[in-house]
């Protein structure tokens, strides 16, 4: 059989971009999920950044703990009118408890007396603290968060003034000093653990100024056991 030749059209080559296992269907995915998960983990550890400054700075800047009772000894606030030369406003951070006494050994001077005291004599006069304790009660004078001026130092930064809670011990004839004591412990303990304080932050007024203040509990050589007293109870409400 004579076969004819006959022409015929080069077949075409097909494009690599077409050609099988390749172009657009043939390309690997990139895998995003490494870095899906990693946008994730920033963002939690951010906001959990945020969520520790806010608290943080809530806990630096508490205004007050707000006390009614501390076991069963009542707390009476009854704070300084606004305006007032011995409550100057001053916001501040809490960075001690300071422990006075106020060498009154008068019959009747006990806390309430020395809140009146403060209420009259307050209005012109720099001179105030922020809780005064008896053999059976509290009277609350100025927020926990502002200056007062009990410890001497005028208001240098991180002197007691400034940074300090002022506490009065009474010392008045008809009251029981021991019982004093033990309730200033439980307040100072309190405060302590209200404002992520130590043992080491209560200070007494001494630390301060020079001057011999608590007198009564330093001329008998009873700080130490004030302080551990204090101790013991901070303790307590650390493992409550």
């Amino acid at each position: 059989m004579k076969i004819v030749s006959f022409r015929t059209k080069p077949k075409k080559k097909r494009s690599p971009a077409k050609s099988a296992g390749t172009g657009r269907r043939g390309r690997k995915k990139r895998n995003l999920r490494p870095l899906a998960v990693g946008g994730i983990l920033l963002v939690l550890i951010l906001l959990a950044v945020v969520v520790q400054q806010t608290i943080v700075a809530s806990w630096l800047h508490k205004e007050d703990a707000n006390l009614t009772y501390i076991d069963d000894i009542p707390v009476h606030e009854d704070f300084l009118p606004e305006g007032y030369a011995a409550r100057p406003g001053e916001k501040r951070v809490i960075r001690y408890v300071v422990i006075h006494e106020t060498d009154n050994e008068n019959e009747g001077a006990d806390a309430e007396a020395h809140n009146h005291f403060m209420h009259t004599n307050g209005k012109d006069n720099e001179l105030s603290w922020h809780y005064t304790v008896d053999d059976h009660e509290i009277w609350h004078h100025i927020p926990d968060d502002e200056t007062a001026f009990h410890a001497g130092d005028h208001m240098e930064d991180g002197g007691g003034n400034k940074n300090g809670i002022g506490v009065e011990m009474c010392v008045n004839a008809d009251g029981d000093y021991e019982q004093t004591l033990k309730n200033a412990q439980k307040l100072a303990a309190t405060l302590l653990h209200e404002y992520g304080l130590s043992i080491d932050d209560l200070k007494k007024h001494q630390d301060f100024s020079g001057k011999n203040c608590p007198s009564r509990l330093l001329n008998a050589g009873r700080w130490d056991e004030f302080v551990q007293g204090v101790k013991t109870e901070l303790e307590a409400l650390e493992a409550a």
